[in-house]
């Protein structure tokens, strides 16, 4: 065995062997089965139950626009239309192409809406039953029932945001990262390539997921890297953290390269460019606002070419490198492979020159005498024709052909050659990139405007000047493609051809997603350096201003479970050093730390958190089950100590009401006082069945029945969240929710007012909605807004913001409709903010409201008038504490807290925004 071949086993040596996979259908296959479906029907109940979201209502309304657009050449797409391009505030593009996509086959409505996050969220529970040998059967099993009726999961898998996408990828990642570390086989680095491409295009957390992975597998490769650092070993090639760690670093560093944003300042740089909330946005050099996380368009620039050379000169520099590199070549290679090698990167110039600059269609198009008569130095002739071939979309079929055969011949060359792919690759690379670089700087290639309106997002245009590039995207150009050289050398050197397939694989998802499958040039941009920036930029902006502790508030009311047990379990494996219970444990450790850490924090994200922790807690509980001679325990009877924690713990509840709920005094009534007897008579009875059991077995059966308690407290907290849609119930989970009216509004309207009642004599319009309730209010008027029925208007009293110059405010309305009663139409809807006092509407409306338009979960767990956002940190956590110890000192506090975790009781109204109803 070769000192690389003993990586693995070191490293396994405390995890159980994989057994042969089981060939034949079972009964615990066919449990999986059941509590998928399960999963599945809990998700699929009543799925259109719930008002839109804030959120989902972008996130939809831009699918069903996608959905409904054309597309491009022939159709293409074809799955749906090209009305779509990146923009990180939305997140990736992945579950926009995918929603319109399952719109294009069902159609769109509330169900079809939140389907791909239901299938995801199903998904996923099925997923540790790829782990069964790593996890145990009876773990991962109760894994997929955590999963299943996990208060936060079973919520937001019923939504349309893309955490539960997320958690799944996770959870995948996590299954081919193991499997590949016990197997070894080449086909799950393949099946990683694709899922990294999917994180990237799903959400941002990506790169916190890819982070804790990667840290995860540095330590597992630590016994392997100290000893190739000492000059002792080799690194494996293959079956090791190593490897998977390489893949990690090659496949993603281009998309970490924008972190470079968070040193900015000291570099003299906005690469970055901040919110335009935080009033630190680097406007553009033609004073529109810049873009949020790209470089700012201002700033010293850089003119091109930086010098204009005539045809000439690059001839002889081409041929002075080729001298040059023959130099190099003859001191190692033979006369003939030295010319093969040549002529292979020859061809490689060549037709990175074709691509560039299509000369033969040029020639055939314009005709050779009238391109000699312009002058082969005529740089502007050879710009506007490189502009006209990208506005008419793309290189000239004749230079393509000809691009397609000098590439064959290169990589045929290095072929006969029998070159090593890592060699061959890098031999045609460098001259490649050379060329590429030198015609940027030395020649008309680049349209500074044509490039920038072709790649900045829609919508997005800024001025260039004499041709000129800011050296802020300078620098992060240099960057990007500095990072995907150095990953290309890297990967290359490290496997090969095997990794060319990984990379193809990676950039083929990536840049479709990204691209809206080829048609929008803008997502490279926008995916590559945008979606790291935009996210840099918005921790200045601290969305929800939520205190530190948000994320512990919201998991000891939904996920007692996991966390309990998921603490317990870490300790556990600790002491007994089981390796896949130390990452569990370190990646839930990791990602709360982080999600704590960040400034923005919303209730969606705690899906991140109580992932890793149900999986690390089922693996401990899976053991516990384990250990347990059930046979012998139901024989003897210890069965009942089930029954101790789970009832102990609910006299302990019923207490605790008791206590906290009187006035004055600790005194019993005589209920109470025979509550606490039967419990001291249970305990005493469970004591009485651990000295007589089986030694060390009682332990796990308190421990399992404490779980079961918690387990069934969580399903009736995720089926109250999950199912009740007429607001009743302040749930936790709730942040900018549609309110039920706005349901009820829309309701109104189609049977009030849209087709099949026709207007009043002299009205022209049927509905006007103000600007202020666009989402998600525009998810349920999408088809009456196309077809003309409905209209979006401004009713603030005047245009502060400068961008509509038709604001009009309700009094100015109400003005003009006393004057003339035919005009306006027959209904307005108006938010609260820009409702005028008095006599709003002349007598012919009649006016309903206040309803709700959004909600918010009353925030009764921050401190009274606190102002974290001008609050330094120290002071900060001493008043978090002082308030935190009042509250453990107050009677008050304790009773409104158990009334909300166990009834959900809560005194406070709900945070929300109003609107009013005008209708004639």
């Amino acid at each position: 065995m070769t000192p690389d071949q003993a990586i693995i086993p070191r490293i396994t040596a405390r995890l159980p062997n994989p057994s042969a996979a089981l060939r034949r259908f079972g009964w615990y296959e066919g449990a999986f089965i059941v509590v998928v479906a399960l999963a599945l029907g809990m998700r699929l109940w009543e799925l259109g139950g719930r008002t839109m979201h804030y959120d989902e209502a972008i996130h939809v309304h831009f699918s069903w626009q996608l959905a409904n657009s054309a597309g491009a050449a022939l159709g293409w797409p074809w799955a749906f239309g090209t009305d779509y391009i990146h923009s990180p505030w939305m997140h990736g593009p992945f579950q926009i192409e995918l929603t319109a996509f399952i719109f294009r086959v069902f159609g769109d409505s509330e169900v079809t809406a939140r389907l791909g996050y239901v299938l995801f969220g199903a998904g996923l529970v099925g997923l540790p039953y790829f782990l069964r040998h790593h996890l145990g059967r009876t773990g991962a099993l109760l894994a997929a029932v955590m999963l299943t009726l996990s208060p936060s999961l079973l919520y937001f898998s019923r939504f349309g945001r893309n955490d539960i996408i997320m958690a799944f990828l996770a959870t995948a990642l996590l299954v081919l990262v193991w499997r590949y570390l016990q197997e070894g086989r080449r086909g799950y680095l393949y099946l990683s390539s694709a899922l990294l491409a999917l994180m990237f295009a799903t959400k941002e957390t990506a790169y916190l997921v890819v982070g804790v992975f990667g840290l995860l597998l540095f330590v597992l490769a630590l016994p392997e890297i100290v000893p190739w650092a000492l000059g002792r070993v080799k690194l494996a090639r293959e079956a090791t953290p190593t490897a998977f760690l390489l893949l990690l670093v090659t496949l993603t560093l281009p998309q970490w390269v924008a972190i470079v944003g968070l040193a900015q300042g000291a570099l003299g740089l906005t690469l970055a460019n901040p919110d335009t909330l935080t009033g630190m946005n680097v406007p553009n050099v033609d004073g529109s606002a810049g873009v949020a996380g790209a470089p700012a368009w201002a700033g010293k620039s850089l003119l091109l070419p930086v010098a204009f050379v005539p045809w000439g000169v690059h001839v002889v520099v081409g041929a002075v490198g080729l001298g040059v590199l023959a130099w190099l070549y003859r001191r190692r290679l033979g006369r003939r492979d030295t010319v093969l090698t040549l002529l292979a990167q020859a061809s490689a110039v060549a037709a990175v020159a074709l691509l560039l600059f299509h000369p033969i269609s040029r020639y055939v198009f314009q005709g050779g005498a009238s391109i000699a008569a312009n002058g082969a130095d005529n740089g502007a002739e050879i710009a506007a024709d490189i502009a006209r071939s990208a506005a008419g979309g793309g290189v000239p079929a004749a230079d393509l052909a000809v691009v397609g055969c000098l590439v064959a011949a290169a990589v045929g060359v290095l072929v006969f050659l029998r070159c090593p792919w890592p060699r061959g690759s890098a031999l045609l690379l460098a001259p490649v990139l050379v060329t590429i670089l030198h015609s940027v700087l030395f020649t008309p290639l680049v349209n500074v405007q044509t490039v920038v309106d072709a790649v900045l997002p829609g919508g997005v245009r800024v001025e260039t000047v004499n041709n000129s590039l800011p050296a802020n995207y300078v620098v992060a150009l240099a960057l990007l493609v500095g990072s995907f050289i150095v990953s290309v050398v890297l990967g290359v050197r490290w496997l090969g051809g095997v990794w060319l397939v990984c990379a193809g694989i990676f950039y083929l998802v990536w840049t479709a997603l990204f691209t809206t499958l080829f048609t929008n040039l803008a997502g490279i941009f926008t995916g590559s350096w945008q979606g790291m920036g935009y996210w840099i930029a918005q921790q200045d902006v601290a969305r929800g201003d939520q205190p530190w502790y948000y994320y512990f508030v919201g998991l000891s009311v939904y996920e007692l479970l996991p966390v309990v047990f998921g603490l317990a379990a870490a300790v556990y494996f600790v002491r007994k050093g089981d390796v896949l219970g130390l990452l569990l444990a370190f990646w839930a450790g990791v990602t709360l730390l982080a999600y704590t850490i960040a400034s923005e924090k919303m209730p969606w994200l705690l899906v991140n958190m109580t992932l890793p922790f149900i999986l690390l807690s089922a693996k401990y509980l899976g053991e516990l089950s384990e250990r347990v001679p059930w046979a012998q325990v139901i024989r003897r009877g210890t069965a009942l100590l089930l029954l101790a924690a789970p009832v102990a713990a609910l006299c302990v509840v019923y207490l605790l009401f008791d206590f906290v709920g009187k006035g004055d005094g600790i005194g019993l009534p005589g209920e109470s006082w025979a509550i606490l007897g039967a419990a001291i008579l249970l305990l005493v009875a469970a004591a009485l069945l651990v000295r007589t059991g089986p030694p060390g077995r009682s332990a796990p059966l308190i421990g399992l029945g404490l779980a079961a308690l918690l387990l069934g407290f969580g399903t009736w907290g995720a089926v109250r969240a999950a199912y009740t849609y007429d607001d009743s119930n302040k749930e936790f989970l709730v942040y900018a929710q549609g309110a039920a009216d706005l349901k009820g509004t829309y309701q109104t309207l189609s049977q009030d007012v849209f087709p099949g009642n026709p207007l009043p004599e002299g009205v022209t319009e049927q509905v006007r909605v103000d600007y202020d309730l666009w989402y998600p209010f525009v998810w349920y008027v999408r088809h009456d807004d196309r077809e003309g029925r409905l209209n979006f208007s401004c009713f603030k009293e005047e245009d502060d913001d400068g961008w509509n110059s038709s604001c009009q405010s309700v009094k100015a309305l109400s003005e003009a409709a006393a004057t003339d009663p035919t005009r306006g139409p027959s209904v307005y809807v108006v938010d609260a903010s820009h409702k005028a006092e008095g006599d709003d509407m002349p007598e012919d409306y009649r006016v309903s409201g206040p309803h709700r338009n959004l909600i918010w979960f009353p925030e009764t767990y921050r401190r009274p008038d606190e102002n974290r956002s001008d609050e330094k940190l120290g002071h900060e956590i001493r008043e978090d504490f002082r308030f935190f110890r009042e509250i453990l000192g107050s009677r008050d506090s304790w009773r409104a807290a158990l009334d909300y975790v166990v009834f959900r009781d809560l005194e406070d109204a709900w945070f929300n925004s109003k609107y009013y109803v005008y209708q004639r």
